[in-house]
């Protein structure tokens, strides 16, 4: 009589190898094909949140060589617990990452806690994290993924840990390569963006003699009958409208010459923070008028770039009256200079009513506004000066929220 044997059941850990190895094979597979940053964040999001019963996760990210980690993604908050989380690649939590490419379990790794500064363990507090994987790639911190549960109880074991860390580490590099790819599809619209600049000032320095001479003469002329006509008089203010359009196509003009005038440009060692204090006490009058609170974050040390301080001064001035203008009444305008070894970055931020999605790549081209009695012309003159010192303007928005405008400038002096 033949005894059958009986079938050997597989090991705990055998069987926990077998699932989180098919965990992570299906985890590449699914991440491998997506090149749109957005999607990749939300896919990620929701596979880690269903692996480890996490209800809550923020997903922090970086552009490539941005200063800032702000938030890309997140479930389980709402956007008021989110408004005022950010990192700076100075930041200790940042430099703990980076160094160690480990996670942080809040509530176990008290010694790394305390580490943090004050205001790192106050948000991890008031989001009530549990765990902090770090994105890593190429050596360079590009993110991170915090995760916490509305359960209190939750917690991850060491072998979830493990995962958790595989995982993210193909996250990181996903990322970087989506980035990338995003990075070259910028190079381009920047590319077609400067053509379409060059072409507008060429066309405006071959027609602009032949407007302006026509235009001295019309105004010569209207500014001579004005005089016939007394205050009060009733036909002086239809000539004093004349003038006043005429100035107006003049000033326009003028606007379009700046996209490609060639003026002496002679760089200086100049300190981004006080040309920035120096524009804010230009608005401060209309700021106040509009109940428009601003806040301006510098680092303790200035931040110094080559550049032309009036060139500069126009540039500010252009960006932080269209955020006003953005804001009818109230709001609030954030203003945030930050610096590495390389690099000065000026981040301008309003809680506006933003830009619509169909018009962000429509804001550099001359003459477009949605503004009433705009002449569309502070923009691509404020991008022209930006490329002029070396740097690079970019806008993020969403309607009804608000619009940021990140300048990059690379370090000198």
């Amino acid at each position: 009589m033949k005894h059958s044997a009986k079938k050997q059941q597989p090991s705990h850990s055998i069987r926990r190898w077998r699932d989180d190895r098919e965990a992570i094979l299906e985890f590449n597979r699914s991440i491998t094909l997506i090149v749109d940053p957005s999607a990749l964040t939300a896919s990620i999001a929701a596979r880690l949140s269903e692996r480890f019963r996490a209800d809550r996760i923020v997903i922090l990210r970086a552009a490539p060589d941005s200063l800032l980690l702000e938030v890309a993604f997140s479930s389980g908050y709402e956007a008021d617990d989110l408004k005022a989380v950010r990192l700076s690649q100075h930041d200790r939590m940042v430099k703990w990452m980076l160094t160690n490419e480990s996670l942080l379990t809040v509530g176990s790794d008290p010694g790394v806690f305390n580490y943090l500064s004050e205001p790192e363990r106050a948000m991890l507090t008031r989001l009530d994290i549990r765990v902090c994987a770090p994105l890593v790639a190429l050596n360079h911190l590009t993110g991170l993924i915090l995760l916490s549960s509305t359960q209190k109880e939750w917690s991850l074991s060491p072998e979830d840990l493990s995962l958790l860390e595989m995982l993210t580490s193909q996250a990181g590099i996903a990322f970087e390569n989506a980035y990338l790819s995003e990075q070259q599809r910028d190079r381009l619209r920047r590319l077609y963006r400067a053509e379409r600049l060059a072409t507008a000032g060429q066309l405006a320095s071959s027609v602009a003699h032949e407007i302006r001479n026509p235009l001295t003469s019309i105004r010569s002329t209207v500014q001579y009958l004005l005089g016939e006509f007394m205050e009060g008089h009733p036909k002086r203010s239809l000539i004093e409208g004349v003038i006043s359009e005429v100035d107006r196509i003049d000033r326009t003009v003028d606007g379009l010459l700046n996209l490609t005038r060639q003026v002496e440009f002679k760089p200086e060692r100049i300190a981004l923070d006080e040309i920035i204090s120096q524009t804010l006490l230009l608005i401060s009058t209309q700021a106040r008028n509009q109940q428009v609170e601003i806040r301006f974050s510098k680092p303790v040390s200035s931040a110094h770039i080559l550049g032309d301080a009036s060139r500069l001064n126009q540039l500010f001035l252009n960006l932080i009256l269209n955020a006003l203008q953005a804001l009818t009444t109230g709001g609030r305008l954030e203003i945030t200079l930050l610096e590495d070894s390389r690099h000065a970055q000026v981040s301008i931020c309003d809680t506006g009513c933003g830009i619509a999605a169909e018009n962000l790549d429509k804001v550099f081209d001359p003459f477009f506004t949605t503004r009433q009695g705009g002449t569309g012309l502070g923009l691509p003159i404020s991008y022209t000066i930006t490329r002029q010192h070396g740097g690079e303007m970019e806008i993020k928005s969403q309607p009804g929220e608000g619009t940021t405008v990140a300048i990059r400038f690379p370090r000198g002096g």
